[in-house]
């Protein structure tokens, strides 16, 4: 995808949002989105139902951190989905999680709008 780092993005300063945004290859991206959207499909429909009602283990919790794919200033982040239900985190990113980014999305759609206007 063209990028440097293998962690979550969570908690990136301004700079670094700049340099992926500048840099990112948004067709590797996309390609990415859909290896994980069938991966995701393919390990649910492996599982029992009364598994979505489980935590997740916390050795795996551990395992984001070791393997880098969160960053231990994101430690917030682990907790959260420490307290989640499988359930909730396979609803999480096509649910709740789009809405806690809506009004910054229609922020920088209005600034764009109004740079492009000038």
């Amino acid at each position: 995808m063209n990028i440097d780092f293998s962690h979550s993005g969570n908690d990136m300063n301004n700079e670094d949002m700049t340099k992926l945004s500048s840099t990112i290859d948004c067709k590797e991206l996309l390609a990415y989105r859909e290896a994980v959207g069938r991966q995701t499909r393919k390990i649910i429909s492996t599982m029992d139902v009364g598994q979505f009602k489980m935590k997740v283990d916390q050795n795996r919790i551990k395992r984001l951190f070791d393997e880098n794919a969160i960053l231990l200033e994101s430690q917030w982040l682990a907790d959260y989905w420490s307290k989640k239900t499988i359930a909730g985190l396979i609803l999480m990113p096509a649910t709740r999680h789009n809405f806690l980014h809506l009004n910054k999305c229609i922020r920088i759609k209005e600034k764009l709008n109004k740079h492009k206007l000038k």
